[in-house]
């Protein structure tokens, strides 16, 4: 698995160089954050998700794989995107990326041993990665970037500044996705991270959501359904946008283990808290909820929060919306304590039944 030859063409790349910090198991807590990357001892980069790792390893997802026939030129090095069909910005569904990652590594297909919040996630051992691109650290390189291949990158994130009335140093910011790994010249959108406070990170993200509801033109339409916190800027550019908590311990799941009591579950219900709407995992509490398999009513609760551990449903369902979501009934046990919960995990399990505009989702 090991390809140190290749670690060492990546090392001697100057971008490289500017983003990337040794990985060391002693750091690994701090090191280990949702939304940014690691960099494995075979080059492949993997995007961390959650808040929930177990001992001596890291959830997540593999995002990119060396490939000498690959369209991507990462640290002076051919890649592929793993989680893209080639050449478009579609996803590949789950049941299909198990293909994938087996022709790279069999090992990185994990569907039948992984926990069901993980289930279509890969769990891979801290000590395999040899790199880590902090998402802090490549803003600061990408805004002291000077000349003619930093005027795009600096116009879009200094627009999205102006839409969300937001100054740079009052909250922490980054990067993820392609400007991540350098790519401030040429990108399709500018992935930025905000990580503040419960109460500002609601707030940009409730701002983002009224902006996409009021002005049609700067609506995005991807995967199946359109988005309330991805959206085109002034310039027309694409902003995709993540949410992280400061402190992990902020995360309402944190160091938690996960029992199925039902699979095949349907579960309908308002959202009486969105507070955490819009990270990965997005949790959102629900009121006067019905739980039905096999369009038979199962259980009735008077509120019950409800698990999407994917990225696709981000942003998608606020305060007094109505959800219907298909997955299984959980007990969540953390902090010396359980509860249950509905865990989603399949891309298009979650639905907004009053979505905030005609022809939200495709069908």
């Amino acid at each position: 698995m090991r390809n140190p030859e290749l670690i060492n063409l990546l090392q001697d790349d100057s971008r490289y160089r500017d983003l990337a910090v040794p990985f060391s198991l002693e750091n690994g807590p701090s090191q280990i954050k949702d939304a940014e990357f690691l960099i494995r001892n075979d080059g492949i980069i993997f995007n961390v998700e959650g808040y929930s790792h177990p001992a001596t390893f890291v959830v997540g997802e593999v995002l990119y794989a060396p490939d000498k026939d690959g369209d991507k030129n990462i640290f002076g090095q051919p890649y592929k995107k793993v989680t893209l069909y080639k050449g478009t910005y579609e996803p590949v569904p789950y049941y299909d990326r198990g293909r994938l990652l087996r022709e790279i590594d069999p090992a990185l297909d994990q569907n039948g041993a992984n926990p069901y919040f993980a289930h279509f996630k890969q769990i891979l051992p801290a000590s395999d990665f040899v790199a880590h691109l902090p998402s802090a650290r490549g803003l600061e390189r990408a805004l002291s970037l000077s000349g003619r291949g930093s005027e795009r990158f600096q116009q879009d994130f200094h627009n999205l500044m102006n839409l969300l009335d937001l100054r740079p140093e009052e909250i922490s910011l980054g990067l993820t996705g392609a400007p991540l790994l350098g790519n401030t010249e040429v990108f399709h959108d500018l992935d930025i991270v905000f990580s503040g406070s419960l109460q500002e990170n609601l707030r940009i993200a409730k701002t983002m959501r009224d902006l996409a509801r009021s002005e049609p033109d700067r609506r995005l339409f991807e995967g199946g359904k359109a988005w309330q916190i991805r959206f085109f800027n002034d310039l027309g550019t694409l902003m995709c946008t993540f949410f992280t908590y400061p402190d992990r311990s902020m995360a309402p799941l944190h160091d938690f283990s996960m029992e199925v009591l039902e699979h095949g579950i349907t579960v309908e219900g308002i959202v009486s808290d969105d507070s955490h709407s819009m990270y990965t995992p997005t949790i959102l509490e629900l009121k006067d909820v019905a739980i039905s398999k096999n369009d038979q009513l199962v259980e009735r609760f008077t509120s019950l929060p409800l698990i999407v551990y994917h990225t696709a449903s981000r942003g998608d369902c606020f305060n007094e919306d109505v959800v219907r979501a298909k997955g299984a009934l959980v007990k969540v046990t953390q902090d010396g304590g359980d509860f249950l919960a509905v865990c989603v995990i399949d891309r298009e399990g979650v639905r907004n039944l009053t979505p905030p505009w005609k022809g939200y989702y495709a069908a």
